[in-house]
């Protein structure tokens, strides 16, 4: 049953790597063609326009193969301690340009003295910022995202509030799957490469969410970690 469901998920790969190489490819010709033209009839205004776009729509390529090795090919664990207050401070930080961008209000509410974990702390930090600008992806201008951490029942907690538009319930089996996204031209893997970070580390995500008053995610990590899958 593992195995046929591995062969599902493998498929349905396969087949959203095609979809989204396929239509970037599609214009990469149509804008060489007009290329062509245009440098026939020596329209040098015109001819810059298409390269900049050819060039817009490789490195959409690139980024999109690069995140796809990201979850495919994901390195073998560097255990160590870890604080994850520090991590989420970091990510907070990296991501404030971002937040900015919308004008968004970020609360950090860290728990004092959470245990240490045992984790890969690259691996761990990843995972927080893609569920992070996952929400300010979701947020609306001037919105609100809250980042705490909790200790509890021997796990550490680390939440990422929103008040965006919450998660329309058709959507909600499918969010951490690879390439899915509500957002025009969004990758859909942000997500999946957060759930199989933790998978890797015996951790869980889970969210709650409101259709229209904003969701919750929830990293959940052991405080202990027997080295990882592969």
């Amino acid at each position: 049953m593992e195995t046929h469901r591995q062969v599902l998920s493998t498929r349905a790969m396969a087949r959203g790597i095609v979809r989204r190489i396929r239509n970037p490819l599609n214009a990469l010709q149509l804008n060489i063609d007009s290329l062509e033209d245009d440098i026939a009839e020596a329209n040098i205004e015109n001819s810059l326009e298409r390269l900049r776009r050819i060039r817009n729509t490789i490195a959409e390529l690139d980024s999109l193969l690069c995140a796809v090795l990201r979850l495919t090919d994901l390195p073998k664990l560097q255990i160590t301690a870890v604080n994850v207050n520090v991590l989420v401070r970091d990510v907070e930080t990296f991501a404030r340009p971002e937040a900015s961008k919308k004008e968004l209000t970020v609360r950090v509410d860290l728990q004092d003295n959470v245990p240490e974990i045992q984790a890969d702390p690259t691996q761990i930090k990843q995972a927080i910022l893609n569920v992070f600008l996952n929400a300010i992806e979701h947020s609306p201008s001037r919105g609100s995202i809250t980042l705490t951490t909790e200790a509890k029942d021997h796990n550490i907690l680390i939440k990422v509030e929103d008040n965006g538009e919450g998660i329309q319930l058709a959507h909600r089996d499918r969010i951490f799957d690879p390439f899915f996204s509500t957002k025009e031209g969004g990758i859909g893997l942000g997500l999946a490469l957060a759930l199989e970070i933790m998978r890797l580390h015996h951790g869980q995500i889970s969210f709650t969410s409101e259709v229209g008053k904003g969701s919750t995610f929830i990293i959940s990590l052991p405080l202990k970690v027997d080295g990882g899958e592969k």
